[in-house]
């Protein structure tokens, strides 16, 4: 599947795996803070598991007046320890050493008795009822199974090492998203983009705590659990098959939701994706919206987008809800058979008072922490749609990837392109066996009508497409055996649409080149005559421009456009209609300061405007994707019936 395309809502139990596979890949060079994290985990879940039995001791040492190591039940060896040494003390002292263990625990785990099934998601942040907000906060994801010192240092522990796994992954897939050809953009969202980025990423952070930590934590605690009941509570037969019963029990009832629960997981993301697109285009055309009193429209637009959003969360919302009745419904219904046996054991003398409590914690905790075990499967299916989404981004074609790894020495002096086709994905010809040259030196004008094909051989020259034949070479080199770094640093390329980033006018052109001193800056910015007015603003060139450059007019744009162009100083420049929104004695002052450029760049000019044509020392004539004609002004006029003077006969008779 394509990002941007039809994603099938179908994702097999062989699929998960192979994604929760490749995800523990992800976080393998995590895993020594991952191990800690699982150390802290366990010296707190010990402490839990160890402090029921004090209060048993309690119980039956002192308030029974049983005599210490009488009970009728054993004591397992990780409290035979403690028992120990108790041995020899008075009532009133054993109440001192139970309240000293105690008060230490509860600094270190702040209580007992609470233990819970799953890790607290974000340490409890408000969040909405819609993945975006959900998946937002499982970039913050960090928890504690216990509070006192020892949960505190815990939970910003894992704080820290889930954003270094998010900051890992968001900055793997922009990076991907930033390379991606040009062409790419025409058919993926930007909203569904920017929600990968944000929003599915984070399902890293659970898939790597829930596979990682949390099975060996419950299983610790169940183990623990299911060996301690069958070594000190035998006597009652019922609590041990009970125990062994109730994780195959609850592991069940989920595995029968997982299917439905990925589909239902992925459709809420596919919503609340197109809610990303619909906000992230309404705004990016703000202007066209409002001119058009369309507001209305896009607010509606975006309303039914979010409320479908939320019905498809709720939709998922629904599986867990379920899941949560049945684990409780399994849980109550174990306890309570239970307790009847307990009470019977008891009464008969074959469990002590205080056996009661401990066996009722522990099966807060077996229960607890099996439902855990079922409820991890059933998120990883969230989690998952979130990680295949972006393995999606993440194994997608970039510009990379189709150039070799031939490195350039020298900046280029001579660009050809030899009998070059480009093909639309749907078999469409935008270009078809063109050819020309050009050298360092040079203004060559690519001329024609709308729709020739200008701007996409411009785009084959700069290497944002490739040619289904023919070749692009610079100085003899194809330009597919050139690394996509070393070919970005011989061209530079300035689109007839601009494109101002709310930053200071020096950022701007620096765009181009961040190393470029202030004088470059300059140099670059009179060039293309965007001196004047950038010195007129209020802070000089340390003016903010606003949201895609507010501040600055169409024409402004453009020639800042071209000085960031400029200060690249590569030894090609391409320009796709530099002139088209200056006015005409900009336009003639920015031509000659482009003649006076070209004597360290070869220029390759997109041009419908007269002035700028005339200025190139050849033109390349485009005719539905071919180049029917080539030469200078003056060669190109004098063919009666050439396809040049005839288009500039138009220009001249609607100028007139």
């Amino acid at each position: 599947m394509s990002v941007g395309g039809t994603e099938t809502l179908r994702i097999t139990s062989a699929e998960t795996l192979a994604l929760l596979g490749r995800s523990l890949r992800f976080v393998w060079p995590f895993r020594r803070q991952i191990a800690v994290k699982l150390a802290l985990t366990l010296v707190g879940l010990s402490i839990v598991l160890f402090l029921p039995w004090p209060i048993k001791i309690l119980i039956d040492h002192v308030v029974e007046g049983l005599p210490v190591g009488s009970s009728p039940t054993p004591y397992p060896i990780y409290v035979v320890w403690f028992v120990d040494l108790l041995d020899g003390l008075t009532p009133l002292e054993i109440v001192w050493a139970v309240v000293g263990v105690c008060v230490v625990g509860i600094v270190l785990i702040g209580g007992f008795g609470g233990g819970v099934a799953r890790d607290s998601a974000s340490g409890g942040l408000a969040e909405g009822l819609d993945t975006a907000t959900q998946s937002e906060n499982q970039a913050n994801e960090s928890s504690s199974r216990v509070g006192g010192l020892l949960g505190l240092y815990e939970f910003r522990y894992q704080l820290r090492i889930t954003h270094r796994i998010n900051h890992a992954l968001r900055t793997l897939v922009f990076g991907r998203v930033m390379s991606w050809p040009l062409v790419r953009f025409a058919d993926a969202s930007v909203g569904d983009a920017v929600y990968r980025t944000m929003y599915d990423t984070p399902a890293i952070s659970r898939v790597c705590y829930d596979i990682l930590v949390l099975p060996i934590a419950n299983l610790f605690v169940i183990a623990t659990v299911i060996w301690t009941t069958s070594h000190s509570f035998s006597a009652v037969p019922s609590v041990v098959v009970v125990a062994c019963l109730a994780a195959p029990m609850v592991l069940f009832s989920t595995l029968l939701m997982t299917g439905m629960t990925r589909r239902r997981s992925l459709a809420s993301r596919l919503a609340g994706a197109t809610t990303t697109g619909t906000v992230e285009e309404g705004m990016s055309n703000v202007v066209a919206v409002q001119s058009l009193g369309a507001a209305g429209r896009q607010r509606d637009d975006f309303a039914g987008d979010s409320d479908q959003s939320f019905r498809r969360y709720r939709g998922y919302a629904l599986m867990y809800i379920l899941l949560l009745a049945i684990q409780a419904t399994v849980g109550a219904g174990l306890v309570f058979y239970v307790f009847f046996d307990i009470c019977a054991a008891v009464v008969e003398g074959r469990m002590s008072a205080g056996d009661f409590s401990v066996v009722y914690a522990y099966f807060v905790q077996l229960v607890g922490n099996v439902s855990g075990l079922g409820a991890m499967w059933f998120n990883l299916q969230n989690n998952v749609v979130g990680m295949r989404r972006v393995y999606e981004v993440a194994d997608s074609a970039v510009d990379a990837d189709r150039q070799g790894d031939r490195a350039v020495a020298s900046p280029v002096g001579q660009v050809r392109v030899d009998r070059a086709t480009y093909r639309y994905p749907d078999g469409t010809e935008a270009v078809r066996d063109a050819s020309f040259e050009g050298r360092v030196g040079e203004i060559v004008a690519l001329v024609g009508a709308t729709g020739a094909g200008k701007s996409t051989l411009a785009y084959l020259v700069a290497g944002f497409v490739q040619p289904a034949d023919g070749a692009i070479l610079y100085d003899g080199v194809d330009a597919r055996d050139i690394r996509v770094d070393d070919l970005r640093k011989q061209v530079a390329f300035v689109f007839q649409e601009t494109f101002v980033f709310d930053d200071t006018a020096a950022a701007n052109i620096r765009m181009g080149n961040p190393d470029a001193t202030d004088d470059e800056v300059v140099a670059a910015a009179r060039t293309a005559g965007a001196l004047d007015f950038i010195e007129a603003l209020p802070d000089g060139f340390q003016t903010r421009l606003g949201r895609a450059g507010s501040r600055l007019s169409v024409g402004q744009k453009q020639r800042l456009a071209i000085a960031r162009g400029l200060v690249r100083s590569t030894p090609v420049l391409v320009l796709d209609e530099p002139t088209a929104a200056l006015d005409p004695e900009t336009e003639n002052a920015l031509v000659e300061a482009l003649k006076a450029e070209r004597s360290r760049r070869l220029l390759i000019v997109i041009a419908h405007r007269l002035s700028t044509i005339r200025a190139s020392d050849r033109i390349c004539f485009l005719d539905d994707g071919r180049v029917i004609e080539m030469g200078s002004h003056d060669e190109l006029m004098a063919k009666p019936d050439g396809a040049y003077r005839r288009f500039v006969d138009l220009q001249v008779g609607a100028a007139a």
